[in-house]
């Protein structure tokens, strides 16, 4: 008889650090414990990708800075949207949600694999609850190397196109990444160094964030990068976007190396303008959790 995954909290999932450090490598199939069983086991992997001569550097410069203790005299690593073939890496959500629908109703299959996607890059803490041979399935077929080759919001495309499905109850529809690029240029583009201020400090707040796009074309200019919004998903798909496109925004750096003062970590509230305040009974969920920590 098949058997959901145990709801693990991370507090007793097994520690993916402890055992890259006992064994010099990462868990694999074979192991007593399943490589999804840890939180962040995919996230190693985003971080190893880094390396890759047609990608930024965006997560080495990230843990550089960390290592530092101080922001480096270097400029941001720019990252580009929406340029490349997208075929490759719709397709390959598409096949994963193929294989969660085994297990899932059709309307609920996107849900589990965001789920399934925060816990492995470790913006979630709760591990989804999946069959073994379904996460089996997708650890053997999930693919990072169109997504990361390729930036762009998939999640966001993927989920307003379903409305009619039921994974978009709240209508959500994204900005195109062009219409962005361009807004944020005009926002961020001029220089603030001639007024003695470091123009990676500037403070990016987006109080209807969405899945993030405004925040992954911002994290070209700036590293303190904010948003909320009432639907938890769409929060937790920026979470994703930042851990593969924008380490800051998913990890933020601390207030000791930007040497400015942030906003404390959720549920403290953000300075949402008043204008774009939920109205009574509503909930605002934040993307920068500064309580998600590097794994190392």
């Amino acid at each position: 008889m098949e058997t959901l995954a145990p709801a693990l909290a991370v507090s007793t999932a097994p520690d993916i650090n402890l055992f890259v450090l006992q064994t010099g490598r990462l868990p694999k199939l074979g192991d007593t414990i399943p490589p999804w069983r840890y939180r962040g086991w995919l996230l190693y992997l985003v971080q190893l990708a880094d390396s890759h001569p047609g990608l930024p550097g965006r997560w080495t410069h990230h843990l550089r800075t960390l290592e530092a203790g101080h922001l480096l005299d270097e400029p941001i690593p720019r990252i580009e949207f929406d340029l490349g073939n997208l075929d490759r890496g719709r397709r390959m959500i598409e096949q994963s949600l193929k294989l969660i629908h085994q297990q899932d109703h059709s309307w609920s299959s996107f849900n589990r694999l965001i789920e399934w996607l925060a816990w492995g890059l470790a913006v979630s803490n709760q591990m989804p609850h999946l069959k073994e041979d379904i996460q089996e399935a997708l650890y053997r077929s999930f693919n990072l190397e169109p997504l990361l080759l390729n930036p762009h919001d998939y999640l966001g495309w993927m989920l307003a196109e379903r409305h009619s499905s039921g994974w978009n109850p709240n209508a959500f529809f994204p900005t195109p990444h062009p219409v962005v690029e361009f807004m944020v240029q005009m926002t961020l583009g001029g220089s603030e160094q001639e007024r003695g201020r470091d123009p990676r400090l500037r403070t990016v707040l987006d109080p209807c964030v969405g899945t993030g796009r405004m925040l992954l074309h911002a994290s070209n200019y700036s590293y303190c990068l904010y948003g909320a919004d009432i639907d938890p998903l769409v929060v937790m798909i920026t979470r994703i976007n930042g851990a593969l496109y924008a380490p800051w925004l998913a990890f933020p750096l601390p207030e000791k190396i930007l040497g400015v003062a942030v906003p404390p970590p959720p549920p403290a509230p953000l300075p949402v303008p008043k204008e774009y305040k939920p109205s009574a009974g509503e909930t605002l969920f934040r993307c920068d959790d500064r309580g998600q920590g590097l794994l190392f």
